[in-house]
């Protein structure tokens, strides 16, 4: 054979894929075009919804499973402070959230700027409604869109493959086919070769689904399986009928430049592996580190580095960036992706996580993935390098607590999160949350009932140390403010925040309230009296 790809294409016997709507779809939607809707950040023509929500609560970030666009009056957000205002659409971006649309005239008279730029820093649509925007009748209106997307006359199959194929016959690359899959499928979407390992994915921003759940296609070509595609959804019929057809276009484009087809690098192999859970021995693992060109050490311990980037950046579009920033910072690393994560293995002298983190970071501030970094996370170190794979799970884990808590920090090491991470998994949800009530309910009660801000007086005050002139700097009020606050915390708690009998206890239990609330005590709003 010279080469050429011959394959046999039979008519798929599924149903055809409905195509996620754009914002722009849903804009012109009767109900919100009836709301005088207008663009201030994003991209309404690229950006896929998978379902509309109408919530007025600020945590809403920590609710959401990603491709949402989210109706609001900004009830939630009145009275709230410029960072907090920022830390709300933060949270909601990191959700993977795609839009935000907020009716003016009930609470804002116009949307404030930090939502504004906000959304543009993270490429989330902005829409402000100025007109009466029934929510109830819009929500509605986007259901019978994506009923209408079912339909089989909608999009024919026959108009899905021709779209596929005509970007294999025009020599497009496989990028630009597994970016129109995902458009398609309304989902990420990525190309593994037969052991598993990512060798390209899709660009197109469009969250997960469902975050775990994915549909796969086999590639197969003349010498038989070329590997596998996969779409990060749920496996519907219609997303099936995608992967079916999205599946010989890769197998095409595959057969008719072969070099795409690259093998990942040592690192990404290795990483990949030990995310897939395959059992490798400390010597195996030794041995591949070296040949990734991580050799063991004297008095070093491997410390692995999660550097989480929004959802709507491909962890390998960062992939270089990030590698260069490690390199120039922490001397020799390996970079991979590890799912979500863009995953740095580097060898450090024991005791320096936390300033090999920063250093990290800063590179990464300065370099040209900046916009996409949203957090750094460490794993403790760990001396054997058989302990490699438990330090990548640990990584990812403090990622997903940190999200989970509302921490913003650049930084967050797995010492950081240690007692959120053990009242996670071995305290039950109702005696966590009946400890919290009994620690924390009159100063609870306080603020809900007179606006003031003692909960996250008290946070402040024992992360920092109980030092009276750090804890006011870092509030922004006068030592005589804090000190009658302090005053009005130990009425209500029967004892000083010093008092050694229960200083444990509030600090247990304001971790206990992250848990179960997903937010930072120091999001409020900053008071002067």
């Amino acid at each position: 054979m010279d080469g050429t790809v011959c394959l046999t294409i039979r008519p798929c016997t599924h149903d055809p894929a409905p195509v996620l709507p754009t914002v722009a779809e849903v804009l012109a939607l009767p109900s919100v075009a009836a709301a005088a809707p207008r663009v201030l950040a994003g991209d309404p023509e690229r950006t896929v919804v998978r379902w509309v929500h109408s919530s007025e609560v600020y945590e809403m970030g920590g609710l959401l499973s990603g491709g949402e666009f989210l109706l609001t009056t900004g009830l939630g957000l009145h009275g709230r402070s410029p960072r907090q205002l920022v830390d709300y659409t933060d949270r909601l971006a990191d959700a993977g959230c795609v839009g935000l649309a907020l009716e003016l005239g009930r609470t804002f008279l116009e949307v404030p700027d930090e939502l504004v730029r906000t959304a543009a820093r993270r490429g989330l649509v902005l829409i402000e409604l100025t007109a009466v925007a029934p929510f109830a009748r819009m929500v509605e209106n986007f259901h019978d869109l994506v009923v209408a997307a079912r339909d089989p006359g909608h999009r024919p199959a026959e108009a899905v493959w021709q779209e596929l194929l005509a970007l294999v016959v025009t020599g497009q690359g496989l990028s630009a086919v597994l970016d129109a899959v995902a458009r398609l499928a309304g989902c990420p979407v990525h190309v593994a070769d037969p052991a598993g390992r990512v060798v390209a994915a899709s660009r197109v921003p469009a969250p997960p689904d469902v975050p775990g759940e994915c549909t796969g296609a086999d590639v197969r070509g003349p010498q038989g399986l070329a590997g596998r595609l996969v779409l990060h959804g749920r496996p519907t019929r219609a997303r099936v009928g995608v992967a079916d057809r999205a599946a010989v276009a890769v197998a095409l484009e595959l057969g008719r430049a072969p070099a795409a087809a690259v093998r990942p690098s040592p690192a990404q192999s290795l990483v990949s592996d030990l995310v897939a859970g395959v059992r490798l021995s400390p010597a195996q693992v030794r041995t591949r580190l070296t040949e990734a060109g991580l050799p063991p050490a004297a008095g070093a311990e491997v410390l692995v580095l999660g550097v989480l980037v929004d959802r709507r950046t491909p962890p390998e579009d960062v992939v270089a960036a990030v590698h260069a920033a490690g390199d120039a910072a922490l001397g020799r690393c390996l970079v991979a992706v590890g799912r979500r994560l863009v995953v740095v293995v580097a060898r450090t002298r024991r005791g320096g996580a936390r300033s090999a983190a920063q250093r990290l970071r800063a590179a990464l501030d300065e370099g040209r993935a900046a916009d996409a970094v949203l957090l750094v996370a460490a794993a403790d170190p760990v001396v054997d390098d058989g302990g490699l794979g438990e330090a990548l799970a640990q990584a990812r884990s403090v990622v997903e607590l940190a999200h989970r808590v509302g921490v913003r920090r650049p930084v967050v090491l797995a010492g950081d999160l240690a007692v959120h991470q053990l009242l996670a998994e071995a305290v039950p949800a109702d005696r966590l949350a009946a400890f919290v009530d009994s620690r924390l309910r009159p100063v609870l009660d306080h603020d809900s009932a007179h606006g003031t801000e003692l909960l996250r007086t008290l946070d402040a005050h024992l992360t920092h140390g109980l030092v009276k002139a750090r804890t006011a700097a870092a509030l922004g009020i006068r030592r005589q403010s804090l000190h009658a606050r302090l005053d009005r915390l130990t009425t209500l708690l029967g004892a000083p925040v010093e008092d050694p009998a229960q200083l444990v206890g509030l600090a247990v239990a304001l971790v206990g309230w992250q848990l179960r609330t997903g937010t930072d005590a120091q999001a409020g709003p900053v008071r002067t009296r």
